[in-house]
């Protein structure tokens, strides 16, 4: 039977600032969210000091400030590059990777003896070559290699629950909102039961956790048993949508400067759009605003010929843009989302095509080549410039290290 291994970077965002900044290992560092606006990565100094994750900047500037705390603005350029070099060492030890998230890969190895062994080989090389470090758990699901990750963090960074005797103590030491899957509102519906622990949940009758968590919480519970429910997924699952939202560094008033911000939203769908090669048959655009303190968001779409092509996502986005903008209104953040999404390769082409599809096809081409290669934004459509006027608070943002020319780190040899 084949065991499953999850190997989880540790408090990643962090880590991947850390690996350049070498002076903040052991130092508490948070890392916040667009516009500065909330915590979404902390140290395990920071945590100590009752540092909530989503906590909101202002509340916790005080605290910062009292013990020194280092606070970065994220730069998920730098995030996403670091995940892809974690994912090509993890792609060396096993046939199959499943990048579940941005720091999180499941592996599937035979079950033997040395299992133990290999992952901390693994996790010594992941160190080595991205600077990194990483949680392992091991077990015969999932769910349990899931939670062996947790666990794994204060147990020398690598824990095996391979032994029903070994994950017996474990499982009944974790309380159910810790077990992948469950959220606090099934939690609630558990606990009259007195199914307060993972042990409880993997213990219950059968017809009792589906009567109250239906077939997707009774294979978790099979899962806590032992007995694999969920396969590795060779393949990410079909997008149905492509999502690019901001919120704003300040409120935008003016339609200029709306346009903007979505023509380079539009860009962005439509190289990831490519980038997975697809084609949207619908493009919608929302802006987000505040009505008595609430936030509202309002929207409009417009269907297409396939398209993943620049400049045409680009005009349908301005063109929305126009319909939805009120002068005077104080606009706090824009999107675009591309739908009704196809195989670009299955999309038929227009009956009276004069060529300028190819053409600006290839120039697409072109312009995601170059991009990758000298880094995102290296160059751009007129229409999408960044501009002061909607572009994103990011006061102490770290240089782009991995991805652009201009901004690699320098090293100086001692003599």
């Amino acid at each position: 039977m084949p065991a499953f291994a999850l190997v989880d970077c540790n408090n990643f965002f962090v880590s991947c600032e850390r690996v350049f900044r070498p002076e903040l290992e052991g130092r508490p560092v948070i890392v916040l969210s667009n516009n500065d606006g909330c915590v979404i990565s902390r140290s395990e100094e920071a945590k100590a000091l009752g540092i909530g994750m989503g906590a909101p900047f202002f509340e916790v500037r005080a605290l910062v400030a009292e013990h020194g705390v280092a606070w970065i603005s994220a730069n998920h350029e730098l995030y996403v590059d670091m995940s892809k070099r974690v994912s090509s060492v993890l792609a060396r030890h096993a046939p199959v990777v499943e990048n579940y998230s941005i720091d999180e890969s499941f592996l599937a190895f035979p079950a033997d003896r040395t299992l133990e062994e290999r992952a901390r080989a693994l996790r010594a090389e992941v160190r080595l070559w991205t600077g990194l470090p990483v949680s392992i758990g091991l077990a015969p699901t999932k769910a349990l290699a899931k939670l062996g990750s947790d666990k794994a963090k204060r147990a020398g960074g690598v824990l095996s629950l391979l032994d029903a005797g070994a994950r017996e103590a474990i499982l009944d030491d974790t309380p159910v909102t810790h077990v992948w899957g469950i959220a606090q509102r099934s939690a609630l519906r558990l606990a009259p039961h007195g199914i307060r622990t993972a042990g409880d949940l993997a213990r219950a009758r059968d017809a009792l956790i589906r009567s109250v968590l239906g077939i997707g919480g009774l294979r978790l519970a099979h899962e806590l048993r032992g007995t694999p429910c969920l396969t590795l997924a060779a393949a990410p699952t079909e997008r149905q949508s492509v999502t690019v939202s901001r919120s704003f560094g300040k409120p935008v008033y003016g339609l200029e400067a709306l346009k903007s911000a979505l023509a380079a939203f539009a860009a962005r769908a439509a190289e990831r759009a490519r980038r997975h090669g697809l084609r949207a048959g619908e493009l919608s655009v929302h802006l987000g605003r505040r009505v008595d303190g609430r936030p509202v968001l309002e929207g409009t779409s417009a269907r297409l010929p396939p398209t993943n092509d620049t400049p045409t996502l680009i005009r349908a986005a301005k063109a929305l843009a126009e319909k939805l903008f009120v002068n005077g209104r104080a606009y706090k953040k824009a999107g675009v989302v591309l739908a009704g999404l196809e195989p670009a390769d299955a999309a038929q082409n227009e009956l009276f095509d004069d060529g300028s599809a190819g053409r600006s096809a290839r120039l697409s081409r072109v312009v995601d080549r170059l991009n990758a290669s000298l880094g995102a934004g290296a160059v751009r459509y007129g229409g999408e410039n960044t501009s002061s006027a909607w572009g994103a608070r990011c006061e102490s943002r770290s240089p782009h290290w991995t991805t652009r020319w201009d901004e690699l780190k320098t090293v100086r040899a001692a003599v």
